[in-house]
């Protein structure tokens, strides 16, 4: 006890120490937080080491032939390359976001530039001398190196990523490799403020202090928050070991104002992380899912706090008995109403979760965001802990009330736990989980409804007379190629706002330019027009796509009327192509972002009018039990294998939106683990029950299961690793052949339309806008276009380019592959703003085999999950493999306890009886073991055989010396009687006179020895009936006042007995009767014969004292009965035969008196034992026998 509280005191203190140690330390970081000249001094060091670096590079940039800058061993993805010859870009590595990368010519590609970006190309006029530059969404230190025969190199290293900066949130963007923290920001010289970054000598850029950014709550907060549970934990080791009052009442307001301040910080930290972000949860009570961890972790710690203390509390309350069953049902009435609250409590919060918050809570989908899933379930999985502390704490009312033991951390009940606790989990994740399906399914059936911007509309015929009268916009229309400035002209003075949530094209056709026809027909024909007499059309595809087209006319003198056609469609379009979902261009306020494991159709007057989605609808909507409903809600529909949520909008328009059904193995695989989970926590608990070695105790059997349980593991282990592997192959190639799968496709149809252009410049027309946009929307995909020297020239998604988002050069690998290995596609993994993606290259080749164009296809299909897929098959595996190894551990224990049962047996048999009671082994196999049981109950055939035959000898024997024992003790006496009789005789005879005299003493000799002969026929008959008498209920209070009376006529002898009442046996009534006045007797003859002996000697005899007690034992559920005296006590030789038949130390006796009582006793289950009186000084015996 001692050491284990003072293991728990060294725990604490340790807890203590580094708790102080942590604050101290984020303490002292943070007054160095806001030292920018340190850090410019070490950004600085950074900067030189890596330009360094890069200098290596552009060396062998100028000494390596241009084909060789593109082999795949790239330079560090920091760093850009570019080598020029004449001018000319002839080789990268890497690339600068930049459009316009010739540093001769300042004509850029059509609409691959805003207007007012300029034509020139930001390359142009760097020179030797470093400098910071903004190129595109990235900041760079750039430098040119002019090298032998007109080669130059134009390299950069980066420092800040603007795009990363918008994308990551809590980022600031810079170049990891310079380790600037998130606090700071990187600026140009010309800004104020700052410490400037110098190299060699010269300041290039600025690190300035960012308050925004900084939150000095949520500075070092690793560290505080480290610190902060250290103490917790040394509180609760503290507790943990004293376990008293005191303690708890020091512990509890601590623990309380450690979990106000917690709550407080986290206020303040509030939206600076994830989990103290409202964006992941936020309800009415809690502003975040870290306040809400918060708490429960506050209930789940002050619950153990009082479970730590059920011990004194319960000795507390039952102090008193006369009112500790009123005590205990306050108690007991108490700590229901606790459990009543923590329950409500829980069941309201966990479904708040789940309504309120972006987690999910299969952790096999959970992706991003598993660790705040995993979060959850701790956090509520202590609560749940709580009630089962609570519960436990029930056990002494239980007990007062009903008399029954209960022990909750017992193992089947934390099992049956674990399993309630598993099921509750599963089963309300899983309502909940549906019920917020069905809500965001009525929101996204009410934004499929809306078709039409009407705000748009307004703004549309608010411009459309400026945009027909522009007569810029008509004399571009003259031009060749001006589709571009065009577009610019109308985005910068007509369509500022729209751009931003939609995507604007611009057509131009002649005069006499008949390839537009098609298109002018769509619009005619199929748009509905959004005004009477208004130039913009409303458009709506069967795949659900809608847009808006103008078509307006423009009269040029000497060419006739030419046709412009301005497209404006919203990225929410282009969710599926590529670069909208990477970028998220489609997540505008108001559109619809549905799954793509989701499908969707519109029926209207009975027919399907656009749908979307793998799901097969019929054309009609007959298959589905469409209800209408008052309240607006939405019907759900289970068929074979899908879940279809109905949402009538009018009495002629419905929507239907519909998934496959999750597999049943989903939610029995989110079961089992938190199944598991718990079990094991839950198992943790300290079992109090006494249990020997496995090792020891069964050596044989823990070894052979401890070798079949690593056997099963180890073939589980490999067979589970092996299917993952190969279900991650498999969907690898999978996915690599639906992306070579689309790839040719895409290259195919390109390349119908492509067959007789003789270059590039043939695709860079209006009406091959046309087409490739044709070919982007039925393969859903983002197309690019690149030169046969890897410059972009056109592409669906201009806004990538324009915005700077990507550069203008084609991946150098990809380039590499495709010119100088002429691979028919090749895959690229590569990543914008953090985010990979799989980027699939093809050369688009004529009908002569050469080259004309490459394209690329960023590659994001998500109809079908792989890594998804993958996940779950890995978690089903490896809850299979959790499954069947406790199955073979648990079959392995039952065959392993099947082989040495007959072993068990035959040990138990062997040490539980004697060997009068040994019993055959029932064993019918037919194995090794079937020898060894024969044998075994053979012997104890034999056994008996030889027992009966020993017993029958032995109780001849025994009767044999009882016999000699009863003769020797019969003629003891008998011969002075007859000698004694036989003198009086011979004094008869010869009338001698004293004859009368000597009459009556020999008489008094003769009586005295019959007196023997009767004792000793008495201890002999005892001794016969020792095993004959029942056990009755005794009174033993009762019992030694009565024999007590007996010896209060012995004089010069003080009897005092203390007892106590209600003290009540099971024994044979008479023989303990017998026990307790043999040892009285014996008292009472010990000092008699030190009075007579101290008279002999002329001396005055003391004062003979006999003390009896009866009181509680030492021993749980026994009573001692002590005798003791004051006489001369038994000399120390003779102490260990003090118990032996035949021994005695009096004159006379058959020296069975103290044997008899020893078997007496022993046969109650008690024992008899004998010490020196510490009190009187003489003898003690002592008998401790069981309570009733």
């Amino acid at each position: 006890m001692i050491r284990n509280w003072f293991t728990h005191k060294t725990i604490a203190l340790a807890g203590l120490v580094l708790a102080s140690v942590m604050f101290i330390i984020s303490m002292t970081g943070v007054g160095r937080s806001q030292d920018t000249d340190s850090l410019a001094e070490k950004t600085a060091y950074r900067v030189e080491k890596r330009l360094r670096i890069l200098d290596k590079h552009i060396a062998r940039a100028l000494q390596t032939p241009p084909e060789d800058l593109m082999m795949p061993d790239r330079i560090p993805d920091d760093m850009v390359i570019y080598l020029f010859v004449n001018d000319s870009l002839m080789s990268w590595n890497n690339q600068f976001p930049i459009l316009n990368d010739n540093i001769s010519v300042r004509i850029p590609f059509e609409r691959m530039m805003p207007a007012n970006n300029g034509i020139s190309s930001p390359l142009a006029g760097i020179s030797e001398v470093p400098e910071y530059m903004n190129l595109g969404s990235k900041w760079y230190i750039v430098k040119a190196v002019n090298g032998e025969s007109g080669n130059k190199v134009i390299a950069g290293l980066e420092i800040k990523n603007s795009l990363s900066y918008e994308l990551g949130g809590n980022d600031n963007g810079t170049n990891s490799s310079l380790k600037i923290p998130p606090a700071f920001s990187v600026d140009p010289i010309s800004e104020t403020g700052g410490s400037a970054v110098e190299i060699h000598g010269r300041p290039i850029f600025k690190i300035s202090y960012d308050p925004v950014r900084q939150n000095r709550f949520a500075d070092h907060s690793a560290l505080r928050w480290a610190a902060l549970l250290m103490l917790v934990a040394a509180m609760m080791a503290y507790l943990a070991g004293e376990r008293t009052f005191k303690a708890y009442f020091m512990v509890m307001p601590l623990l309380t104002a450690l979990f106000v301040a917690a709550y407080i910080w986290a206020l303040r930290m509030n939206g600076s992380t994830t989990l103290f972000s409202p964006r992941l949860f936020a309800d009415k009570t809690f502003f975040s899912l870290g306040s809400l961890i918060i708490v429960n972790t506050y209930i789940t710690l002050a619950t153990t706090c009082g479970f730590l203390i059920r011990g004194r509390i319960t000795r507390m309350l039952i102090s008193d008995r006369g009112s500790a069953r009123l005590k205990l049902g306050i108690f007991g009435a108490v700590l229901g109403l606790f459990i009543a609250v923590i329950g409500a409590y829980t069941h309201t919060t966990m479904t708040s979760v789940l309504d309120n918050s972006s987690i999910s809570m299969h952790l096999y989908r959970a992706g991003s965001k598993a660790i705040y899933s995993i979060l959850v379930y701790i956090s509520y999985t202590g609560l749940l802990i709580c009630l089962l502390l609570l519960m436990q704490m029930l056990r002494p009312v239980v007990y007062e009330f009903t008399g029954k033991h209960m022990n909750i951390l017992a193992r089947k009940p934390l099992a049956a736990f674990a399993l309630f606790a598993a099921a509750y989990f599963s089963i309300t994740s899983a309502a909940y989980g549906l019920k917020k399906e069905k809500d965001r399914a009525v929101v996204w059936a009410n934004r499929l409804a809306v078709e039409r911007d009407l705000g748009l509309e307004l703004q549309l015929r608010s411009v459309e007379e400026n945009i027909s009268g522009d007569q810029l916009i008509s004399y571009l229309s003259a031009m060749d190629n001006s589709s571009g400035m065009i577009l610019n002209r109308i985005t910068e003075y007509y369509l500022n706002r729209t751009k931003q949530a939609y995507n604007l094209g611009v057509m131009v056709f002649k005069a006499g330019d008949n390839t537009g026809e098609s298109i002018l027909y769509n619009i005619i024909n199929n748009g509905e027009p959004i005004a009477e007499g208004s130039r913009f059309v409303f458009l709506s595809d069967t795949y659900g796509r809608n847009s808006y087209a103008g078509i307006f006319m423009y009269y040029v003198q000497g060419q006739g009327l030419n046709r412009m056609i301005l497209q404006i469609e919203p990225y929410s379009n282009k969710e599926d192509t590529g670069y909208s979902r990477i970028m998220g261009r489609f997540r505008q306020p108001g559109n619809v972002n549905i799954p793509a494991y989701y499908s969707y159709a519109k029926y209207k007057g009975g027919r399907i009018s656009s749908y979307k989605g793998n799901f097969p609808y019929p054309t009609v909507p007959d298959s589905f039990d469409i209800i209408a409903d008052p309240e607006g809600d939405i019907t759900v529909q289970r068929n074979a294998g899908d879940v279809h949520f109905i949402a009538r909008i009018s009495q002629d328009e419905t929507i239907v939106i519909s998934r496959p059904k999750r597999n049943i193995l989903g939610y029995f695989t989110s079961f089992s683990y938190m199944f598991f989970i718990i079990l094991l926590f839950t198992l943790s608990f300290p079992d109090k029950k006494k249990r020997s070695n496995p090792l020891q105790s069964n050596y044989f059997k823990t070894r052979i299961n401890s070798i079949l349980f690593i056997s099963s593991f180890l073939l589980l282990a490999g067979m589970a690793s092996v299917s993952i592997a190969f279900v991650y192959r498999r969907n690898s190639n999978n996915m690599n052949n639906l992306m070579s799968s689309k790839v040719s496709t895409v290259q195919g149809l390109i390349e119908d339309r492509t067959r007789h252009a003789k270059d590039w410049n043939e695709l860079a027309s209006p009406a091959f806008a046309t087409v490739l946009k044709d070919v982007s929307n039925a393969t859903k995909s983002d197309i690019t276009l690149y030169t046969p020297g890897g410059k972009v020239f056109r592409s669906t998604s201009p806004e990538m380019f324009e915005k700077l988002i990507l550069g203008s050069r084609i991946d150098q690998d990809a380039f590499y592959r495709i010119r100088n290995r002429n691979q028919r596609f090749y895959i690229n993994r590569e990543s914008i703003g953090g985010y990979k993606f799989w980027t699939l290259y093809a050369p688009l080749l004529n009908d002569k085999g050469d080259i004309i164009a490459i394209m690329s296809i960023p590659y994001t299909d998500r109809n079908y999950d792989f890594r998804s897929d993958a996940l779950f098959h890995a978690s089903m595996m490896f809850n299979l493999f959790i499954i069947l190894l406790v199955s073979a551990l648990l079959i392995s224990r039952r065959i392993v306890n099947t082989l040495f049962t007959p072993l068990i047996e035959m040990g138990k048999k062997m040490s539980n009886a004697d060997i009068n009671t040994l019993e055959h082994i029932e064993y019918d196999g037919d194995d090794e073991l079937s020898s060894l049981v024969n044998a075994y109950n053979r012997m104890v055939k034999e056994l008996k055989e030889s027992t009966v035959k020993l017993a029958q000898a032995e109780r001849d024997k025994a009767w044999s010396q009882m016999a000699r024992q009863v003769a020797h003790e019969i003629k003891n006496p008998l011969t002075p009687i007859k000698l004694q009789i036989q003198r009086l005789i011979m004094m008869k005879q010869n009338d001698n006179p004293k004859w009368e005299e000597k009459f009556d003493q020999v008489a008094a000799v003769v009586l005295e020895h019959i007196q023997i002969l009767s004792d000793t026929a008495n201890d002999f008959s005892t001794f016969a009936k020792l095993y004959t008498e029942e056990p009755v209920l005794m009174d033993l209070d009762k019992t030694l006042k009565e024999q007590l009376v007996i010896f209060d006529n012995k004089e010069n002898i003080k009897f005092t007995y203390i007892g106590m009442e209600e003290a009540f046996v099971m024994a044979p009534k008479p023989q303990l009767i017998r026990v307790l006045v043999n040892l009285i007797t014996n008292a009472v003859q010990a000092i008699e014969g030190m009075q007579n002996e101290m008279r002999e000697n002329g001396e005055e005899p003391v004062e003979g004292n006999v003390l009896i007690c009866l009181r509680n034992s030492s021993m749980d559920g026994y009573y001692d009965i002590t005798v003791d005296d004051n006489g001369p006590g038994v000399k120390g030789e003779n102490v260990e035969k003090l118990f032996t038949p035949n021994f005695t130390t009096k004159s006379s006796g058959t020296g069975l008196g103290l044997a008899i009582s020893r078997n007496i006793i022993e046969k109650c289950d008690g024992e008899i034992r004998y010490q020196k009186s510490f009190g009187l000084g003489g003898a003690s015996f002592i008998i401790t026998i069981p309570k009733h």
